[in-house]
């Protein structure tokens, strides 16, 4: 249970430099790995100020942080609520372990190593063991959500004790929904009835401290992520919904803290960290299915693309409505709407509602009404006239 936690831990929290140093095989150290977040005004090139080396943490953690805000496109009016543990696995590929520098292909931190033995002179900072051999990015959660008269609320959040070198770990998020699906679903026709729009803006914070061994003070990163999606579902049958989205999301991670070093090679050496790097921000598309099991179990499978692929699930996700809302048609009756007509531009007598039933009696009624008081006008003619 050690590794799978470990790695989990190392991948979900984004710690850029967890492995001890590594110069033997070619790995970057912990002072380096860590230097690249410092903007020193005069510091060596080499390891200082290096947003490239470091961009892809926030490249792969901004997706993971705007994914699964929603379960569905629609959002019922009768009172709702959600829980869940969603998470989205994001592929490490080449273009998160290298960066051009200098018009040259250099090594992120997820980048390969070096090979000390053959060119022991080679100055280059090559990635860090760990992250090098991660091959998915996540980061977990806990969500709970409720929603009410179309109006869904969505809260996220994660926070663990000082767990060895870690020692601050906090996430807490929070979303907006609204669906507008109850305002035309009743004026569309029966195989059109299960589309629903909803809009969905979602903004995560998190913050984490890192304290390595043998350092003094901590590496702090402030994370923030925001996401505003259009959100088209539609549902074939009633227990499994299709959505497409389209929206725009951003990233950023902020650096701060304070270290000095005690490990070999670089004793006394001080990092402030300062550096602020932008994620991949721009365009969201997505697509998902959601299914409904029972009165409660709602997993929802999806794939989003933000300048990186992400595979999002909520595959132990609840939902339970309590109370049962109005079907289009119940909607329609209510608003005296009728779909349809005949050739002669007549109410289609298969969907009249109660209210245009009553405005036709009532027009009846006034044409036999004329109609009574025209004969009796004609007879009191003809007994006039003879």
């Amino acid at each position: 249970m050690k590794m799978p936690f470990k790695l989990l831990l190392v991948s979900g929290l984004c710690l850029a430099a967890v492995a001890t140093a590594m110069d033997d095989k070619g790995y970057a150290s912990i002072y380096e790995s860590i230097a690249a977040f410092e903007n020193r005004a005069g510091g060596d090139a080499r390891i200082f100020n290096r947003p490239g080396y470091v961009k892809p943490i926030i490249t792969n953690l901004g997706p993971v942080l705007n994914s699964n805000w929603y379960v569905s496109a629609t959002v019922p009016q009768s009172i709702a609520f959600e829980a869940g543990l969603p998470f989205a696995l994001i592929p490490i590929g080449a273009d998160d372990r290298t960066f051009s520098e200098n018009g040259a292909d250099a090594p992120t931190i997820f980048g390969k190593h070096g090979s000390p033995a053959t060119n022991p002179g080679d100055q280059t900072v090559y990635g860090n063991e760990t992250l090098n051999k991660l091959g998915v990015f996540t980061y977990p959660y806990l969500q709970l959500a409720g929603s009410y008269y179309h109006a869904r609320l969505v809260l996220r959040g994660m926070w663990l004790p000082a767990i060895s070198e870690l020692q601050k770990f906090n996430l807490i998020g929070i979303g907006l929904q609204y669906s507008f699906g109850h305002l035309f679903q009743y004026m569309l026709p029966k195989p059109a009835q299960g589309l629903d729009v909803s809009l969905v803006l979602g903004y995560s914070s998190s913050g984490i401290s890192y304290q390595p061994e043998d350092y003094e003070g901590t590496l702090d990163l402030d994370i923030s992520a925001f996401t505003f999606d259009l959100v088209i579902g539609y549902k074939p049958i009633e227990i499994v919904e299709v959505m497409l989205t389209l929206g725009y999301q951003s990233g950023s991670m902020a650096s701060s803290g304070h270290l000095v070093s005690h490990a070999e090679g670089w004793n006394g050496q001080v990092i402030n960290p300062n550096l602020t790097v932008d994620g991949n921000d721009g365009f969201k598309f997505g697509l998902a299915v959601a299914f409904q099991f029972g009165t409660s179990f709602h997993p929802v499978l999806g794939y989003d693309y933000a300048g990186k692929s992400s595979f999002t699930t909520n595959a132990l996700y609840f939902k339970q409505q309590f109370g049962k809302d109005k079907t289009p048609d119940e909607i329609a009756k209510e608003k005296g709407y009728v779909r349809g007509g005949s050739a002669a531009g007549e109410e289609v007598e298969a969907e009249e509602t109660p209210k245009a039933k009553k405005k036709k009696a009532l027009k009846k009624k006034k044409v036999v009404e004329e109609e009574s008081a025209s004969n009796a006008d004609d007879e009191f003619s003809e007994f006039d006239e003879e």
